[in-house]
C-alpha cells in the first residue's frame, strides 16, 4: 500500500514538493491543510491559493485555515481522518500544534531552504542573500515544537548565483526538494535513514518574517553610496534589519545592491526622496556596486511605472 501523506501548504514552493509526490505511486495524498481565499491586489480580489487550486484541480480534499491552524481544527482533522505516515509542511506560514504534529505515524516534516542550523525562519532566502552567503543547502527535517530545530533527515548543498534574487532562491532550492522528497520519505518510512540532531544553537540570527518598515532606507544613506563616501564610520539605519547585516558587511553599496536583490519581490528595498511634487516612495527594483560605489539601474518613484535610474533622476533632488 502506499504511504499516506497529509500536506500543510500554502505556495508554489508547496506545490512543488506537493507534485513530485502526487506522482509517485509510492504516496497518496489523502489531504491538504491551506489557508481559505483572501483578497489580493490592489482590487482586493477573492483568490485562491496555489495549494488551494490543486486540491480543487485534482480534487483531493482540503481544510481552509482562517487565521490560525486552532487546536479545536486541529483535533477536527484527527477525529475525521484516519492516521497519515507522514505530516508534510512546505511554506505553510501558520504554527502547527502539537496534537498534529503527534498524528502521523513515521513523522512530521518540514522543508526549510537553508543549510540548517543557520537561518532559521519564516525568511531564509532572503537573509543569505541579505549576508551574501555563497553557499547554501536545501533541508528536509523532522518537525518539533522549536523553531527548525528539528533532526535533519537530508540535505543537499548548492551554490548561490550572484544574480539571485529571492525568488530565484527558492525556486532553486525547492526544485531540489522535488527531487530528494519521495525517495527520502520512502527510505525514513523504511529505516533506512537515521536523521541526525541539530545544534540547539544556529551560528546566525534568526531569519524572521520581513515586514516593509524593515526594508526602508534613508536616501541620505543611498546618496552616500552612490558617492562612495567615506565609510569607516558607517551610519546607523532605521531598519534594524539593515543595520545588523551592515556591520557584516561594512560597506553601504554592497549593502544596498544585497538588499535590493534579497527583499525583491517583498518587501521591497525602498526609501523616500524629494521631488518637485514633495516627497515621493521610491523602491530600488535592481542596482549593483562598481569601483566601490552603488550605481542605481531601476527604480519606481510613487505613481510612476518602473524606470531606468538615469531616465528618472533628475526628477529627485537631494
Amino acid at each position: 500500500m502506499p504511504f499516506t501523506v497529509v500536506v500543510a501548504g500554502t505556495t508554489e514552493n508547496t506545490v512543488t514538493a506537493l507534485s513530485a509526490l502526487w506522482r509517485d505511486e509510492r504516496f497518496e495524498i489523502a489531504h491538504l491543510i491551506t489557508p481559505e481565499p483572501k483578497p489580493i491586489g490592489r482590487k482586493q480580489i477573492i483568490t485562491r491559493n496555489p495549494v488551494h487550486e490543486f486540491a480543487i484541480e485534482n480534487n483531493i480534499p482540503a481544510t481552509l485555515v482562517k487565521q490560525r491552524l486552532t487546536p479545536e481544527l486541529a483535533e477536527n482533522l484527527l477525529s475525521r481522518h484516519d492516521k497519515p505516515d507522514f505530516l508534510l509542511v512546505v511554506d505553510f506560514g501558520y504554527l502547527i500544534p502539537h496534537t498534529l504534529l503527534n498524528w502521523p505515524a513515521v513523522a512530521p516534516v518540514n522543508i526549510h531552504p537553508s543549510d540548517l542550523p543557520r537561518w532559521r525562519g519564516s525568511s531564509p532566502g532572503q537573509f543569505v542573500l541579505l549576508y551574501d552567503e555563497k553557499e547554501s543547502a536545501l533541508s528536509i527535517i523532522i518537525m518539533n515544537e522549536e523553531l527548525d530545530q528539528g533532526p535533519i533527515i537530508t540535505q543537499e548543498s548548492f551554490t548561490v548565483d550572484e544574480s539571485w534574487t529571492q525568488t530565484e532562491y527558492y525556486r532553486y532550492g525547492f526544485e531540489i526538494a522535488g527531487r530528494l522528497l519521495p525517495d527520502t520519505l520512502a527510505k525514513l518510512a523504511d529505516g533506512l535513514i537515521q536523521p541526525t540532531p541539530q545544534p540547539t544553537e544556529s551560528p546566525t540570527p534568526t531569519a524572521s518574517r520581513l515586514k516593509k518598515a524593515d526594508a526602508f532606507i534613508e536616501w541620505t544613506v543611498v546618496s552616500a553610496a552612490m558617492r562612495g563616501d567615506d565609510q569607516r564610520q558607517p551610519p546607523k539605519l532605521s531598519s534594524a534589519v539593515l543595520n545588523a547585516a551592515l556591520s557584516h558587511h561594512r560597506s553601504l553599496p554592497i549593502l544596498i545592491s544585497r538588499a535590493t536583490r534579497a527583499f525583491w519581490p517583498w518587501p521591497g528595498l525602498w526609501t523616500v526622496i524629494k521631488t518637485p511634487k514633495g516627497q515621493k516612495r521610491m523602491k530600488i527594483l535592481a542596482s549593483h556596486v562598481k569601483n566601490n560605489k552603488l550605481v542605481l539601474e531601476k527604480v519606481q518613484i510613487e505613481g510612476q511605472l518602473p524606470a531606468l535610474w538615469k531616465q528618472v533622476k533628475n526628477f529627485a533632488s537631494n
